[in-house]
């Protein structure tokens, strides 16, 4: 029965909506709980370098994020690269992508398609924000927990939880494309693998 199940979550259209929407949704309570620590952080003196660490951390992600929003993007006008920056800018990638791989968004002028871009976004944020600022967040949780309050565990958590729900994603995600769907209906795969042209 949970064979079955899985089967369904893996291969059906809601199925994929239901990843990609609590992937979104998990990032950007991240994107969140990550603020509400930097304001803990830098309301302790002791903590301003972390803060500083961790602001790093988030601007890398953005500067990462932007090349690719400029390379995926070249194409197009300023006026649409402008509006994917403040996409980024705004913590919204994860929600925007999230929309456009369930709606099976396509567009003929962009480098690579939707799943794709899900995918490296999320690689983008697993290296240069989730895994080093969960990490940091144990450090200064260990060695401060006092000054870094109790709602800093639910951050951690939530990092957590994030990393692993994104790292599986990622995997399942490469592993699909791999093996062709059972499930191709009208030129229609409704799994994480690219749609055919």
């Amino acid at each position: 029965m949970i064979t079955i199940a899985n089967n369904t979550l893996r291969d059906n259209k809601f199925g994929l909506v239901f990843r990609v929407s609590t992937g979104a949704l998990l990032s950007s309570i991240d994107a969140a709980t990550d603020v509400y620590v930097l304001n803990q952080y830098y309301k302790s003196p002791e903590l301003v370098n972390q803060a500083n660490a961790l602001v790093a951390m988030i601007v890398t992600n953005f500067l990462f994020q932007m090349a690719i929003v400029l390379a995926q993007y070249q194409k197009k006008s300023w006026g649409r690269k402008l509006k994917e920056a403040m996409i980024c800018l705004l913590f919204l990638r994860p929600v925007v992508d999230a929309y456009r791989v369930s709606t099976n968004h396509e567009d003929k002028r962009k480098i690579v398609d939707s799943v794709s871009e899900l995918t490296i976004n999320k690689g983008i944020e697993l290296g240069t924000e989730s895994v080093p600022g969960c990490v940091l967040q144990l450090y200064v949780w260990f060695s401060n927990p006092e000054e870094a309050g109790t709602l800093a565990l639910l951050s951690i958590g939530i990092s957590a939880l994030t990393t692993g729900f994104t790292s599986a994603m990622i995997g399942e995600s490469k592993k699909e494309r791999a093996r062709p769907s059972p499930c191709v209906r009208d030129g229609h795969r409704p799994s994480l693998a690219r749609p055919s042209p």
